[in-house]
């Protein structure tokens, strides 16, 4: 039984591979275009699983460190030596916003007793723009999952048009609508609609999954720039 599938499944991968072949050449076009979407969402789906799984690994550590009662000059050589994360790039923001980077550890107490308001303020700016930045890479080609979900279901139903007007024609030169003349133009169509929701799904789910995990980070990337301030300014750092 297993065999039977086995080989009927193969015959059906056989047919569909030469359909493709014998295929109309716009209808080649949409399916090189669905690919070339396809393979790029891919791309950038698994970079960002490396990148998100990167950051979540390194910030962690950054943060149990905060969390922990870590001062400024500790927090600085950490930033260093975490190779990636937004939290160390916002934190290094803050410390060189207010001289703690060049001091070093014997001018903290001195600086934590002179931060003013203002000072506060300013470090608070730093931070936020440096958070920004950290959100902006981490929503880059984001875009281009969010387009290919969009455009490519409309260029496979192109597909899907361009088959069963191909289907229609072919009966109006053969003069007949038996299976074999229609068959052909249909499955043209409907393979350019597969093709198109197979590029459009995961990209969709990743796109979704992707910016779910952004808004997350900066949100806590908000209660983190709240809570260093409120330490600096209580001069807990």
């Amino acid at each position: 039984m297993y065999a039977v599938w086995e080989h009927s499944l193969c015959m059906t991968q056989g047919s569909i591979f030469r359909l493709i072949l014998s295929s109309s050449p716009f209808a080649k076009v949409i399916l090189v275009v669905l690919l070339v979407f396809s393979v790029v969402s891919w791309a950038i789906i698994i970079d960002k699983l490396r990148s998100f799984r990167s950051v979540a690994r390194h910030s962690g550590l950054f943060l149990r460190r905060f969390k922990e009662g870590a001062m400024i000059q500790e927090l600085a050589t950490i930033s260093k030596q975490i190779p990636s994360g937004p939290y160390p790039a916002v934190a290094l923001a803050a410390i060189s916003e207010m001289g703690f980077y060049q001091k070093g550890a014997a001018g903290t107490s001195d600086q934590k007793a002179r931060s003013s308001p203002d000072d506060i303020e300013r470090v608070r700016s730093s931070m936020n723009r440096a958070a920004n930045t950290e959100i902006s890479k981490m929503e880059s080609y984001l875009t281009f999952l969010a387009t290919t979900g969009s455009v490519t279901p409309f260029i496979g139903l192109l597909g899907t048009v361009w088959g069963v007007m191909s289907a229609f024609l072919n009966m109006g030169v053969r003069g007949s609508a038996t299976l074999a003349v229609v068959a052909p133009g249909i499955a043209e169509a409907l393979i350019a609609t597969v093709a198109g929701l197979a590029a459009a799904i995961p990209a969709v789910i990743a796109y979704n999954s992707f910016l779910g995990k952004v808004r997350v980070a900066e949100n806590e990337m908000g209660k983190f720039i709240s809570e260093f301030c409120d330490r600096l300014s209580r001069g807990a750092l």
